[in-house]
């Protein structure tokens, strides 16, 4: 997935799409953005675009996942509009989600070119008796910057609730990292027409108990799940109709300005 706000130059920007498919990302999702300048520049450049690649199963080995990040860092070395994610202005954060075992060599490799490192996902407690799960504190002590809270795959192939996905993205945020919050409707409920109905739950109850002020370190990444891997493509202006309602969304749980200034993919 990738943040449908254009940045300045064209050609970087399908620059960074080109090398986030490269990694296993569901940009094919989404229109290229187009060459259109009208933008609202002010809005644009109040959010620092972010673009990020997730993994999800791939690839096979530890040598794989090295060679792939190498070849990563190459391309965008090759640009000058990337950035830490500490710094803002001027350029776009780009974010990496490999599986676990990959994460910690990954980031030494991509961190010194100032991408940032992501989890999948997390499990809601601190430690326990919950094999397979991966907590917080784990993913924070490798190094990542970000988890994925609610992705499509989650929510259907492991019956991610709202409910657990909203004490996912509060212990993320209790460990200082910033949850990338993945919302979308499914074919059946884009047929039935109910998209806005569909992700207006889902933000609502992901984001129960979330303050005004954590919403700094919220994303939300908007996943028409029909139009992941299957060929259908969710088109730039769609897409970014159901930003705007989004962030009418948020207007009505907080207040304009964290509409406003919140990041949506």
């Amino acid at each position: 997935f990738f943040l449908n706000h254009s940045i300045d130059n064209p050609n970087s920007i399908m620059k960074f799409a080109v090398a986030l498919v490269a990694t296993f990302s569901t940009a094919s999702a989404f229109m290229a953005p187009s060459n259109n300048k009208n933008v609202a520049l002010t809005q644009l450049y109040a959010r620092q675009p972010i673009m990020a690649g997730n993994w999800k199963m791939n690839p096979s080995t530890e040598a794989d996942a090295l060679n792939l990040a190498n070849g990563f860092v190459a391309l965008l070395n090759e640009m000058e509009d990337t950035c830490a994610v500490e710094e803002k202005d001027g350029c776009t954060e780009v974010v990496l989600f490999p599986p676990f075992p990959f994460i910690s060599k990954v980031k030494d490799i991509v961190g010194k070119s100032g991408i940032t490192v992501g989890a999948q996902q997390v499990y809601y407690e601190d430690k326990g008796a919950f094999t397979g799960s991966v907590a917080a504190s784990m993913v924070k002590s490798v190094g990542c910057e970000y988890v994925l809270c609610g992705h499509s795959e989650r929510r259907t192939l492991f019956s991610d609730s709202d409910t657990n996905i909203n004490a996912k993205v509060k212990k993320t945020l209790e460990f200082g990292m910033k949850p990338i919050l993945c919302i979308g409707e499914t074919k059946d409920e884009f047929d039935l027409d109910i998209t806005k109905e569909v992700c207006a739950m889902q933000v609502s109850k992901d984001l129960a108990g979330v303050s005004k002020e954590d919403m700094a370190n919220v994303v939300i990444a908007y996943e028409p799940v029909w139009a992941i891997g299957t060929g259908l493509v969710c088109e730039a202006d769609k897409a970014n109709e159901v930003h705007k309602f989004i962030r009418t969304i948020l207007a009505k749980m907080y207040d304009d300005e964290v509409a406003e200034n919140t990041r949506i993919q």
